[in-house]
């Protein structure tokens, strides 16, 4: 048990700097309590990262098509980035249920709020991580001429916020841990398999890509390749406002979940 962060936990306030204060503590409280995973996770960020760029090529007899090429480059950094958030965040908390500390770490004296900003900076700083090691991967697998825009930053910032705030709604909402852990499974199946993340739309079914117009990995594709792809890409402004919409209904489900458990 991590006890040394909690003393310095300030009581309850409103201002911004006390819940700077809190956000830092709380900060330190998940990297304390997940020390002995946090190496790994990065190790595993890097490893599906490469893992995926180099696993993709071998679907191609010879060189790869450039638009295939495209795709993969810029789709399997998605993957890095919603990892933490949308499939390790959801079990996390499946965990803490199972071992009967969830409601301990819901009353520890710190806005709620404060937790998810903690995930979310995870998220974010072993995202990249594994993004970088793939689009390393992707330059010396496939020799694409990958160019990025400063656009990089609010969509690394987006991706990761809203694959936080809907793995945050997931582990919350949902309260059976076991049910937990197949939903995230279920979704980073879907990811891969069903959504052009790492493909192009058109080889899907009308209907199927219908389904993901209105679901968030889709519109992660198209701010990623946006701003990494250096080729024309439609539709971004609706993309970013799909992922805005995606987050801010996720956490109102979050929040919705934990206010009724308390």
């Amino acid at each position: 048990m991590v006890t040394a962060p909690l003393a310095e936990m300030p009581r309850l306030r409103s201002g911004p700097g006390d819940w700077l204060r809190a956000y830092v503590v709380m900060t330190r409280w998940t990297v304390a309590s997940l020390r002995l995973f946090i190496p790994l996770l990065v190790v595993i960020e890097i490893l599906t990262g490469v893992g995926f760029v180099l696993g993709f090529g071998l679907f191609f007899h010879g060189p790869a098509p450039s638009r295939s090429v495209l795709y993969i480059s810029t789709g399997v950094p998605i993957i890095t980035l919603y990892v933490v958030g949308l499939i390790f965040l959801p079990q996390v908390v499946a965990q803490e249920r199972l071992a009967h500390t969830y409601d301990y770490v819901q009353s520890m004296a710190a806005p709620r709020s404060t937790r998810f900003a903690a995930w979310y900076s995870l998220n974010l700083v072993a995202g990249v991580f594994g993004m970088i090691a793939s689009l390393v991967a992707a330059s010396l697998r496939y020799g694409v001429d990958l160019r990025v825009t400063p656009a990089v930053v609010p969509a690394t910032l987006l991706i990761c916020l809203a694959s936080s705030a809907l793995g945050f709604a997931i582990g919350h909402a949902v309260s059976l841990p076991m049910l937990t852990n197949i939903l995230s499974q279920v979704l980073n199946f879907f990811v891969i398999g069903f959504s052009p993340v790492c493909f192009p739309p058109d080889q899907m079914p009308a209907w199927l890509v219908s389904v993901n117009q209105g679901l968030p990995f889709a519109s992660m594709s198209i701010v990623m390749r946006s701003a990494i792809g250096g080729v024309p890409v439609s539709g971004v402004a609706g993309a970013y406002a799909v992922l805005a919409a995606w987050t801010g209904a996720s956490l109102l489900v979050a929040v919705a979940a934990v206010m009724r458990r308390s």
